[in-house]
């Protein structure tokens, strides 16, 4: 699964040069809690409701009374450049998902922009997107089973072929370490079949099928 799946396309934006209070409308509006800050069409930046929060909250650090409204006519002339973070980490649109929330994880970020190859904007790929993503393949492997088998690369048609006869679909097909033997054992992720009688039919026709 790429990123340009699951990311939003065409997302809503602002220029660098914006003023605050129109993020703040943008993000209330739409109902969204990132806003991609653009200059000359390019992505520049990031404006989170967090980053809105924080310039709220500066914009009146003297305030005498902690529970009145913010001062939002301190901030009124304040740019969008101003508040947003720079350079924001971005990701292409053929990226596998797995790298993006790779990213997320260790960045401790939650979005990424998303650029095409000539530099413009073309997405956002979210926390939240990534989680949906992974609902939806967990619920591919919920009915579905697993073969582990140690073989040549060399073998892999003919598994293919045995394990297509057997009616069986192969979801997908992970390759791990070498064993002790030298050989890879291929991870086979099957659905609608049986793994008991397929192990068995592959173990009659030569193949080292790893026990549950």
């Amino acid at each position: 699964m790429t990123v340009a799946r699951w990311m939003t396309r065409n997302p809503i934006t602002i220029e660098e040069d914006a003023p605050v209070f129109l993020a703040f409308h943008l993000l209330l509006t739409n109902d969204i809690r990132h806003l991609p800050v653009l200059s000359g069409g390019k992505p520049v930046g990031i404006i989170t409701d967090r980053d809105l929060k924080e310039a709220l909250v500066s914009s009146d650090p003297g305030r005498s009374n902690p529970g009145s409204p913010p001062s939002y006519h301190r901030i009124k002339e304040v740019r969008a450049k101003k508040i947003m973070t720079p350079n924001p980490i971005m990701i292409g649109p053929a990226a596998p998902i797995e790298e993006a929330a790779q990213i997320l994880l260790e960045r401790k970020i939650s979005c990424l922009p998303v650029k095409g190859p000539d530099g413009a904007l073309v997405g956002i790929l979210t926390v939240t997107d990534v989680l949906k993503a992974f609902i939806e393949f967990m619920a591919v492997l919920g009915g579905s089973q697993r073969i582990d088998i140690v073989m040549d690369s060399s073998d892999y048609d003919r598994v293919c072929l045995l394990l297509q006869n057997q009616g069986a679909t192969v979801i997908s097909v992970g390759i791990t370490a070498e064993n002790d033997l030298g050989r890879k054992i291929y991870s086979f992720r099957l659905k609608d079949a049986d793994a008991g009688k397929v192990t068995e039919l592959l173990r009659r026709e030569g193949c080292s099928v790893l026990p549950f």
